[in-house]
């Protein structure tokens, strides 16, 4: 009796729904809500039947994540309505569906061994969902598969296809690779919504030599349609699903996906492939092209009318294939930009004062490429130059042992060996220091260094590809794979002196252009400003009170200025001894010095700030204007006398040609 009414209300509802269509004024959309509120009528007797066989309509699911026990919301939903509509899941009374517990692991697991998923887990995750699509979506034992979704019945519609950016040609597709996307269409529905359920390639293999079959047989066994993440549909590519069309000409044809574009609006799909697990060596480095034939996109509009695109020429993009993706590793080294800059470093440790301790010279960069890198030897190149002849020990500055600091955290030490007298070398073995695959690390190199002298002796560490000793994530040997090269900053060592900082700078013109008449005396200016910090280390240092005494602070030294100045960032060739001054003032800081006129001392561990200014006319000797350009202004050098030694004059240097110690461009005269 029940089955009688049930029955009599759908065939009654059916032929309403027959009637309005046919004989109503109605709008379409009023028609399309009727038949909506049918379905949902439909859905809710044949709940009432028990299952019973009706024609009921639902949407295909999509899938943006992996599902497992947990996991909640409308996919969860989606995903249980099918297993339930195919027979593996079976929800007690009065439990709603949307949360997958273990009942729905269960009947996902039974699901995966009757449609050879392995492992059969119950974890619906990237591959179930490739199976799932391309089974054809959710069908309801006597119902239909529909994408659903048009809001436009009724009204027809356009569909115009496009190449997208990304991916790029030249992707590589190594062996192994799952879903690889290697091209991808924009397409765009214009009038009516578009329900695409169809797309058809061309594959291709574009090196010479190679047949067409050859794209399935060896390189690619599945080939996706992919909406960002989410798999749409899927096929396997063999002789059963790839078609030779034409003599030479191979297609396959995905289906089993219903995807709504609305209208006026974009979709950008693309087309993925999972790799062979290995290549044969002749499709190693092989180029290979995929393409979408004219018309090889077909899609529905509101009107139920078939579209296609493109509706002329192709839509391609080529590929490659690589080895394994462990034999393309490659490291490249190079100097970090928060390298220590150039600097001089008074020594001061050790019970004879002439030590400096875990002193860092400088940072280098480690990048790999393609698979992760592991540094296993590294050897770190030290030179030397110094004042005095080493013909003994003791008289110029050495490294003991060499360092090496991820962050904070050592990777490793080395003893420090003398080759000569200006190269010292530290080998470091079996650090096994890894450099994940597309990224970059970061070594320390610090240093040991002991019998640091009064005068100046200079250290510079280096590295480069022939230092390195690196395998793959294989254990594989790469080292003919690293390449580049390192060079950190000159360091000055001593064991007393000054420590030298710049605190500012700055650079300013005044006056008007010059004329390059020689009887015009009309001075334009540049004035160029430096705050330099003087600290005294080691012991006390003297300094020069006046620019115009010998050996003064900033002046000239063996006729070398204090200061550069540049033209267009090169060192200009200007004579710069008219009218040129040079003018700073020591704090009383710094005590007067009873032997040295015009001198002063400064104690040890006692600093000032001295403003030094340069002023440079805008004319030559001769009255001439200087050549209007850019120019700025470096400080290069800064004079000093060790207390210890007399009157012997020292010249720090490090800053010469540091553009740290340089002022910004100005336009001059």
């Amino acid at each position: 009796m029940i089955k009688q009414r049930i029955a009599k209300f759908a065939a009654v509802s059916v032929g309403v729904a027959m009637a309005i269509g046919a004989a109503s004024p109605l709008g379409a959309q009023t028609v399309a809500d009727l038949q909506a509120q049918i379905n949902a009528l439909l859905a809710q007797l044949s709940a009432l039947q028990g299952g019973a066989s009706t024609t009921t309509t639902v949407s295909a699911c999509a899938f943006t994540r992996s599902l497992t026990v947990g996991s909640n919301g409308s996919d969860v939903t989606c995903l249980q309505q099918t297993l339930v509509a195919k027979g593996y899941l079976v929800m007690p009374a009065g439990v709603a569906m949307g949360y997958f517990g273990n009942l729905t692991k269960a009947a996902v697991a039974r699901w995966q061994a009757a449609n050879g998923v392995a492992p059969a887990v119950g974890y619906f995750g990237p591959i179930s969902q490739a199976k799932f699509a391309s089974m054809g979506g959710t069908t309801i034992p006597g119902g239909t598969t529909t994408g659903g979704g048009i809001t436009t019945p009724g009204v027809e519609g356009t569909l115009t296809a496009s190449i997208y950016a990304t991916p790029a040609t030249g992707t590589k597709v190594y062996e192994g690779d799952d879903m690889k996307k290697v091209l991808a269409v924009e397409l765009e529905a214009k009038l009516s919504d578009v329900r695409v359920e169809r797309i058809k390639l061309k594959l291709d293999a574009a090196t010479s030599g190679n047949t067409d079959r050859d794209f399935y047989d060896d390189i690619a066994d599945r080939i996706y349609i992919m909406d960002g993440n989410t798999v749409l549909a899927s096929a396997s590519l063999n002789s059963s699903t790839v078609i030779e069309e034409t003599t030479g000409n191979f297609y396959v044809t995905v289906t089993g996906f219903n995807l709504v574009i609305p209208k006026d609006s974009k979709k950008i799909l693309s087309v993925a492939l999972d790799a062979q697990g290995n290549f044969d060596s002749a499709f190693s480095n092989d180029s290979w092209t995929l393409t979408v034939p004219a018309e090889g996109i077909r899609g529905v509009d509101g009107a139920g009318i078939n579209l296609y695109a493109p509706s002329s020429g192709t839509l391609a993009r080529n590929f490659s294939t690589q080895a394994d993706l462990s034999e393309s590793a490659s490291l490249a080294v190079s100097l970090n930009s928060n390298s220590p800059k150039a600097q001089q470093v008074i020594c001061t440790s050790g019970s004879d004062e002439d030590e400096c301790n875990g002193l860092e010279l400088a940072r280098f960069d480690f990048k790999a490429e393609d698979d992760t890198v592991t540094v296993t030897n590294f050897v770190l190149d030290i030179v030397r130059t110094n004042n005095a002849t080493p013909t003994a020990a003791g008289n110029v500055a050495s490294g003991t042992v060499a360092y090496l600091y991820d962050g904070s955290n050592s990777v490793g030490s080395a003893s420090v060996v003398s080759t000569s007298a200006t190269v010292m070398t530290a080998t470091f073995t079996d650090i096994d220091w890894d450099v994940p695959a597309d990224t970059t690390r970061t070594l320390s190199v610090r240093l040991d260094i002991i019998d640091a002298q009064s005068a100046a002796d200079t250290l510079v560490v280096s590295t480069d590809a022939a230092d390195v000793t690196a395998e793959n994530s294989d254990g594989d040997d790469v080292s003919a794979n690293v390449s580049g090269s390192a060079d950190g900053k000159t360091f000055t060592i001593r064991k007393v002196g000054p420590e030298i900082t710049l605190v500012s700078k700055s650079i300013t013109t005044s006056g008007v252009p010059q004329s390059s008449a020689a009887q015009t005396f009309a001075t334009s200016t540049l004035t160029a400003t430096f705050n330099v910090k003087i600290k005294a280390l080691g012991g006390s240092i003297v300094l020069g009170k006046v620019a115009s005494t010998t050996g003064p602070t900033f002046g000239k030294t063996t006729g070398t200025n204090s200061f550069t100045l540049y033209s267009s960032g090169s060192a200009s060739s200007l004579n710069l001894t008219n009218g040129t001054t040079t003018s700073f003032t020591l704090p009383s800081t710094c005590v007067d010095d009873a032997d040295r006129t015009n001198s002063c001392q400064l104690a040890e561990n006692a600093e000032i700030t001295v403003p030094v200014t340069f002023l440079i006319p805008g004319r030559t000797d001769a009255s001439s204007a200087h050549t209007s350009g850019l120019y700025s202004v470096g400080l290069i050098n800064v004079n000093w006398s060790n207390t210890a030694t007399g009157s012997s004059l020292q010249s720090t240097n490090f800053m010469s040609g540091d553009v740290d110690w340089r002022t910004a461009e100005v336009s001059f005269p």
